[in-house]
């Protein structure tokens, strides 16, 4: 994150500095997201078993359910943010939660655009794709700006956006329940390709042929390439510049606290 932000320019809102400089309070900050992230996996509208991975789909179907629960954990500490704001009195256990709310935004918006974009190969990286759409997402919102060569985020703008992009993935799930599974497949497909670039050469961007549309669902699966949607221009530079540094971290554990 420190060379990320360096790299783009970006001035970091000093409660994410603190991160920075603070291991303890970073992993009390994950485990605060990751907390409501896995038990999402099960709560929700949901049009399939919640435990996809016993389950052969094309990969974005994967990115959009890591990120509907990523979204999820930013949209429940907007909340709780918002709720112990308005209290008084708050017991300490109350005022821990007021304070890693509000870093467990940062946390979702930064390691999704900065590491979860351009780590691993390309290769059906559904967590990559959902860290490009998020990017893309805010960007084509208005919330985030790419603009002489300096990364800015309008922050007070940035809670509704993210909800927004969840609540389109809640939107998705809710529909699907009286979809067809293939269906499904298609319109997550569409959510995607609204806001991020299909690869020149998808045959899913220029439309299955019917053939495929009326057989098993392995011949959908089969058609999507690898790299179904490749990283942007900005992610391609950025990701040549953190590769050092990315690969700098492999094997690193925290310190015992």
């Amino acid at each position: 994150m420190r060379a990320a932000s360096e790299i783009t320019k970006l001035d970091l809102p000093a409660e994410a500095a603190r991160m920075l400089e603070d291991q303890s309070l970073t992993e009390k900050t994950f485990v605060m997201w990751d907390i409501i992230h896995d038990r999402t996996h099960m709560r929700g509208d949901l049009p399939f078993d919640p435990f996809m991975i016993k389950q052969r789909m094309p990969f974005f179907l994967y990115s959009l359910e890591e990120l509907r629960c990523d979204l999820t954990a930013f949209r429940e500490s907007v909340r709780i943010q918002k709720r112990l704001s308005a209290g008084d009195d708050l017991t300490d256990a109350e005022q821990e939660m007021l304070e890693h709310a509000g870093l467990v935004q940062y946390a979702v918006i930064f390691d999704r655009i900065f590491r979860f974009a351009i780590t691993g190969t390309r290769v059906r990286n559904y967590d990559g794709l959902g860290g490009q759409l998020l990017f893309a997402w805010l960007h084509q919102r208005g919330v985030l700006h790419w603009t002489d060569t300096k990364l800015a985020f309008d922050w007070d703008g940035v809670p509704d956006a993210v909800v927004a992009l969840g609540d389109a993935i809640d939107e998705l799930y809710w529909r699907s329940i009286d979809r067809p599974k293939t269906a499904h497949w298609l319109a997550a497909y569409d959510l995607v390709r609204s806001v991020l670039t299909p690869n020149p050469a998808s045959v899913w961007a220029r439309g299955l042929p019917d053939e495929i549309l009326a057989g098993a669902p392995k011949g959908y699966t089969d058609q999507v390439l690898d790299d179904e949607f490749p990283l942007s221009m900005f992610f391609e530079a950025l990701s040549k510049k953190m590769k050092p540094v990315i690969e700098s971290t492999v094997g690193i554990r925290g310190t015992d606290l």
